[in-house]
């Protein structure tokens, strides 16, 4: 049976040099292999079968008894690893907080410690754009549930 190290290891080694970076790696019940994997930009469906092949090939004959499934993380999905929040840094996203609170703001700065973040407050008037604090708010990682990126539409 193949083990979450040994396709972590195969799809990093492929990652090398590129801008690509593993988000998550599961092996669950029934063989099935999923792979997160994201970019600093975006990752193409193509970039994610070509990896898929190349994985395969390298695990071999153990691979012929899995499913895998490379894709994205995913807009709605929490953030997993520190490279996702880099990835986000100055663009709005959404946290929850361990008292169960959520909050909304820019991403101004995340260093595996702290959060720093510009919050976003609802405009009072209908039709307004909301409101960016001035002030940055800083927030230990103790004190953050889950953080996401924030979808908004124009």
């Amino acid at each position: 049976m193949i083990s979450v190290e040994q396709v972590r290891n195969s799809v990093e080694q492929h990652l090398q040099g590129t801008t690509h970076f593993v988000v998550a790696v599961e092996v669950r019940p029934g063989n099935k292999v999923v792979v997160e994997v994201d970019n600093d930009r975006a990752i193409t469906l193509q970039e994610l079968a070509d990896l898929n092949k190349v994985v395969r090939e390298e695990l071999g004959a153990e691979a012929d008894d899995c499913e895998f499934q490379f894709s994205s993380p995913g807009m709605g999905r929490p953030f997993k690893v520190e490279r996702q929040y880099q990835k986000h840094t100055g663009r709005l996203v959404q946290v929850q907080l361990a008292d169960g609170s959520t909050l909304e703001g820019k991403l101004e700065r995340y260093d595996g410690t702290t959060l720093d973040l510009r919050i976003q407050h609802p405009s009072k008037v209908k039709g307004r754009l909301p409101k960016l604090d001035t002030e940055v708010t800083t927030f230990p990682v103790t004190d953050i549930r889950s953080t996401k990126a924030s979808i908004t539409f124009n």
